[in-house]
C-alpha cells in the first residue's frame, strides 16, 4: 500500500518520465484491507484474522474489504491523459475493457457489469466484502464477480486498484470481515479455467491486455530512490500505524 501510494505521489507531482505505471503483486502473508473510509469497527473479525495469521491493512483507495490470499492485486497509476478522460466511472469502464481482454485471452467468457438505474442498487451490509455487490463496469463470469476495484483521485492522477480472485472462499471473508458472503455472488477464476492459472500466465494476459488496449510498452523498472525513501516513510508513519488502520487517520 505504501509503495503504491508513492507511486501515485510521483506521479502527481509530475516525476520525470512518469506517465504510468502498471504493478500486480500478491500478499503474503494474506491481508485484509480495509477501504480508505471504511469503519474498521464491525468489518474485521480481531480473533479470527489473528488466529489465521492475517493481516490488516487499510487501502489508500476506496469501497469495502477485500481479503488478499488466493488472488492477484493490480495497481495503475497514471495521470489524467486522453487515454483517461470523465470521471471515476470513465476510468473504470476504460480499465474494464484491458481486464475483459486479458480474461478472454485466457479464454474466460467475462463480461463487464452495467451501470444500474437509481432503483437497481443492491442493499448490502456496510460491513461486507468489496465481493458482496457488483459495481459497474466491474468484471464477472456468469453474473459472478471475480475482480473488485477501488479508486483514489488526485489532482492530476489516479491509482486504481484491483482484486482479481484465483480461488473464491465466501465462508473464509465471512469469518474475516465478520459479515455472511454469498456465494452466488463471487466466484475465482480457476473455477471456469478448470485448472491452476499460474501467476506469469495472468501477468502475461494482463500486460498484453493494457499494452494491446493503450498503445503502450511496458519496460520492467525497480522503485527509484525518490519513490523508494517516499513508500519506506509512508510505510512507518501510515501503514504501519494503528490510527490509520484502526481510525483512517493519518
Amino acid at each position: 500500500m505504501a509503495v503504491d501510494e508513492a507511486l501515485l505521489r510521483a506521479c502527481d507531482q509530475g516525476a520525470v518520465g512518469f506517465e504510468a505505471t502498471l504493478r500486480l503483486y500478491g500478499w503474503k502473508p494474506a491481508a485484509l484491507s480495509l477501504g480508505r473510509s471504511q469503519p474498521a469497527a464491525g468489518a474485521h473479525d480481531v480473533t479470527f484474522l489473528r488466529a489465521e495469521g492475517i493481516d490488516l491493512v487499510r487501502r489508500p483507495t476506496g469501497g469495502r474489504a477485500v481479503l488478499h490470499d488466493a488472488e492477484r492485486t493490480y495497481a495503475l497509476v497514471s495521470r489524467f491523459s486522453p487515454s483517461f478522460p470523465g470521471g471515476v466511472l470513465d476510468t473504470y469502464r476504460t480499465i474494464s475493457g484491458a481486464l475483459l481482454q486479458a480474461l478472454r485471452a485466457l479464454g474466460l467468457a467475462a463480461e463487464s457489469a452495467p451501470r444500474r438505474g437509481a432503483g437497481d442498487s443492491d442493499r448490502v451490509d456496510g460491513r461486507a466484502s468489496c465481493f458482496a455487490r457488483v459495481s459497474a463496469h466491474e468484471i464477472v463470469l456468469d453474473g459472478r464477480k471475480v475482480v473488485g476495484s477501488a479508486q483514489l483521485r488526485t489532482r492530476s492522477s489516479f491509482l486504481q486498484h484491483g482484486s482479481i480472485l484465483l480461488r473464491a472462499d465466501p465462508a473464509r471473508i465471512g469469518r474475516a470481515t465478520g459479515a455472511r458472503v454469498d456465494p452466488s455472488r463471487l466466484a475465482g477464476l480457476e473455477e471456469f479455467c478448470g485448472r491452476v492459472l499460474r501467476t506469469d500466465e495472468l501477468d502475461g494476459a494482463l500486460s498484453g491486455a493494457f499494452r494491446s488496449v493503450f498503445g503502450v510498452e511496458f519496460v520492467a523498472a525497480p522503485l527509484t530512490a525518490e519513490e523508494q525513501l517516499t513508500a519506506t516513510r509512508l510505510r512507518a508513519t501510515k501503514y504501519l500505524s494503528a490510527a490509520w488502520t484502526l481510525e483512517g487517520a493519518g
